[in-house]
Parts: C-alpha cells; structure tokens; sequence
C-alpha cells in the first residue's frame, strides 16, 4: 500500500476482506467484552470504504499521504517498548532444515540478572518470521525455591499475530536471582535451509507492583475429532479457588479451530462470556486484553467451549480422512484457553482498608 494507485489496484479484494470480516484481523464478537486494541471496524467505517470502491475509488485533491510515508525507513528490527533492560537469546543460532518435521528445541540459558528483580515486561522479538512457528520463554526457578501458591513459570511466549506489550498496569513477574530461561522454539521447514536467533528483551521495575501477573491454562488434551466431522465440539474447565484478576484471554487451536468461548461460572449460579470468537483464525493468535481487568470472586469456574472442523468445507484443513488428536504439530489439534491472571492475596476491599493502590481499572466493594 505505498501509494493511491497500489490502493486502488487492489480495491476489489479490500472489497471482498472488508465484506467477509476477513480483514482487519479481529475475531472477538463486539456483544461480549471489551478489549484494548481493538483493530475491527465499525458498520459505518466498513459501508464508507465499500461506497467509496464501488464509486471506482475517486483521488480527491492534495498530495498522497501514502507516498510520502513510503519514502521513510521502515525499522523492522526495533523492539516494540523500546530498548530492553537486558536482552537474552538462545546458546547458539538455530539452523532450521529445508525440509522435514522438526520437533521442540528446548534451550535452557542462564538468566543476566544477578539479583532478585521484578519485571513490567518480556517481549519476544522474533528472527526468522518465515520459519519460526512459536517461541515460549519459561523459568526455570533455583533449587529450594518455593511460594505459598501453585508455581507459574511461563514468562512470555510469541506465535503469529500475537502483540507483545508490557505487563498490565500495576502488576508485574517476578524473577528470582539464580532462576533459568528455558527457551522453547518450533520451527516449520519452508524449502530452503534458514537460521534463527530469536531474542528475549527484559525490562525492570524500580519497585514491586500491587500485585504479580501469571499465565494459566484451561485446556483439554484427551480429545478425539473423526474425520469429516463439521464442528466437533470440546470443553475444558477450571476452578479459581481464590479471588483472581482477569487480564486476558487467549484462545488457541489449530488449523481446524472453528470458533471459542470464555464463561465465567459464578458461584452464586449465575454465567457470564467473558470473550467470544465465533471465527477462529490460526493465523491470528491474538491476544484479547481487557479494558478493564475482570475480578472473579473466589470459587469461580472459567468454562472454555470450543468447535473443530474436520470436513471439507475448512480450507484450512490439512487432511479430512483422518482421525485427529492432541498434537504439537499444526496438522494436529490443541485446545487451550489461555488466561493471563493475578490472583490476590486479599480481596480487593482488604487491599483499600490496608490503603495499598490497586492497580487502574479494578473494580472495589
């Protein structure tokens, strides 16, 4: 999209994406939640562009604000919040096959710090696009190291599609002094020989925040779609036994995921959808932060409900005639909901008696 006439040479296929909702990539449904960079357009943006191709795309007056953009360097190798505190790769650069089926690398490397520290982010700045399926960046903490509460070691992950940003407001991660990064990378094989060297970037906190941010997971792994199967159906829940802060949802499947669902199943019975996506895309593994953070009372349950296609009528499909099951692989199937947390180590009216600052946005009673 460099200038007008690049536009209006594709006009009938920004016509066609704008029409099926394929374009711009945002799958939540607008009638449950709502979330921070949010890129859908509304009915009235979308029937303005529409009117304006079907009037054959007219110039209007002045200079093309597309060409003067395009004349400035794009800095594809910036890291998006800025220069990082502390920058971790992997021991060796990656040398991906040119064909052929590549399992996990796990790459256990020894952290920078040499003291306790908090972090407000972990950003993956992936290498090789083309190749580099997803990286995931757990912890690995010292020999001894204990919490009161089940311990939580993914630090950050990156897929396609995915937007790295800071740690929500007033929350952060905690990384022990002595703790490990252990790199977890998949790479597909693309025809030719290629090479990776993908990046951690860490940034600081000068002080601990309000509260500690975490990744959990809802998931079911024992799951068995047949063949042919047009919207076979899974579910998996999980119980918050104490009162949890929702910062955001992250649906994951393959390339038969259909669409997915987030419930919050309140302990006073009643139900609510926490985020809908009624088209799944697993080109798209986006990450839904909500406007404000959810806080779920203690008992609470998050029901995930999710369909696969299995039939012909997927395009995505990499074979309808077999028999598919939990896998790594893309022609294999996952279904997780994954759930960006903090649960409080008091309600939220005990941390306003005690006068500590919650962070923006939580609700109080």
């Amino acid at each position: 999209m460099a200038n007008y006439k690049v536009v209006k040479c594709y006009s009938d296929t920004i016509r066609e994406v704008l029409l099926n909702k394929q374009m711009p990539p945002w799958h939540a449904d607008p009638h449950y939640g709502k979330f921070e960079g949010d890129r859908s357009l509304t009915f009235e943006q979308r029937r303005l562009l529409v009117r304006w191709i079907d009037e054959r795309c007219p110039r209007g007056n002045g200079d093309d604000p597309l060409a003067e953009l395009s004349q400035r360097p794009i800095l594809q190798d910036q890291w998006t919040l800025g220069k990082p505190d502390f920058v971790v790769t992997p021991s060796q650069t990656m040398t991906i096959p040119a064909t052929g089926v590549l399992e996990y690398i796990t790459n256990i490397v020894e952290s920078p710090l040499t003291e306790d520290a908090w972090l407000r982010a972990a950003v993956i700045r992936p290498d090789n696009k083309q190749v580099l399926h997803h990286a995931i960046v757990f912890l690995e903490f010292p020999e001894g190291y204990q919490k009161n509460r089940e311990v939580n070691n993914w630090l950050a992950g990156w897929a396609p599609g995915y937007t790295m940003n800071a740690f929500p407001a007033g929350t952060g991660k905690f990384l022990p002094r002595g703790t490990k990064l252990r790199w977890q990378l998949h790479y597909t094989t693309m025809g030719s020989e290629q090479t990776d060297r993908t990046e951690l970037g860490l940034y600081l906190l000068k002080e601990r925040p309000p509260v500690e941010i975490e990744v959990r997971a809802v998931y079911d792994d024992r799951f068995k779609i047949s063949k042919h199967t047009s919207d076979s159906r899974t579910q998996a829940i999980r119980e918050f036994p104490h009162e949890t802060l929702v910062y955001e949802l992250n649906p994951h499947m393959h390339k038969r995921g259909s669409w997915f669902r987030f419930e919050a199943l309140y302990p006073d019975g009643r139900f609510e959808t926490l985020l809908f996506v009624p088209k799944y895309d697993f080109n798209w593994q986006t990450g839904y932060r909500l406007a404000e953070p959810k806080l779920l009372p203690a008992g609470t349950r998050v029901l995930c409900t999710g369909g696969l296609d299995n039939s012909t009528q997927n395009p995505s499909n990499p074979d309808p005639e077999k028999e598919v099951r939990w896998g790594d692989q893309s022609w294999q199937e996952m279904f997780i909901g994954f759930m960006t947390v903090a649960e409080m180590p008091q309600s939220a009216s005990a941390f306003k008696q005690a006068r500590i600052d919650l962070p923006p946005g939580i609700p109080t009673r």
